[in-house]
């Protein structure tokens, strides 16, 4: 029976790619068939353990840039699971590097608050796949109403093309292929 669904899927998909002119990328992307394989370029905040107890359940050795590690909580305080979309602005007298601006879900509004009253009195590590990325200490505690709440790190052009790129990907690939409509933070520099 299951063999049969899967060539009438096939033989629907290709029919409607036909008829309607479209892609069979796009008429994927509209039946809500191109579930991500993998989450790429994933960003996660740790914060940091103040008085480590060994314990490898709830705490994670991070190895610095500089050769030191440091304990940070095995669980993020926020990720990508809760990033919906992420968007990237230039760094006014810095070229090559960008601001990147995060929009969560109302789940990760409500962590991004937690996340910046916790990080006024102690930092929090960023990682990227795992890896140390950044430093995050926020200048103000946000309330939990912010649509796009700004990521307080330069990021390099590779790096953030491929965080922008990979953003939604990551979120629907986190929650079952859910999707959010995109919205736009910066109009002027949407090129359709």
């Amino acid at each position: 029976m299951k063999f049969f669904k899967t060539i009438f899927s096939v033989a629907a998909l290709t029919l409607l790619t036909l008829l309607c002119g479209c892609s069979q990328a796009e008429m994927e992307e509209f039946l809500g068939l191109d579930m991500p394989k993998e989450a790429l370029f994933v960003l996660s905040f740790h914060r940091d353990v103040v008085y480590p107890r060994g314990n490898l359940q709830a705490e994670q050795p991070l190895r610095m840039p500089d050769g030191r590690t440091r304990i940070i909580e095995r669980y993020p305080t926020m990720s990508s699971h809760n990033i919906v979309e992420v968007s990237a602005r230039p760094v006014p007298g810095k070229d090559g590097f960008y601001r990147l601006f995060l929009r969560p879900d109302q789940k990760g509004r409500m962590m991004w608050m937690q996340l910046t009253a916790q990080s006024r009195h102690e930092s929090a590590a960023i990682l990227l796949d795992g890896i140390y990325f950044g430093e995050f200490r926020a200048s103000a505690v946000t309330d939990g109403t912010e649509t796009w709440v700004e990521l307080p790190l330069d990021v390099d052009a590779a790096r953030a093309l491929n965080i922008v790129k990979n953003a939604n990907n990551n979120y629907r690939f986190f929650n079952g292929g859910h999707r959010e409509d995109k919205s736009v933070l910066f109009p002027e520099n949407q090129r359709r």
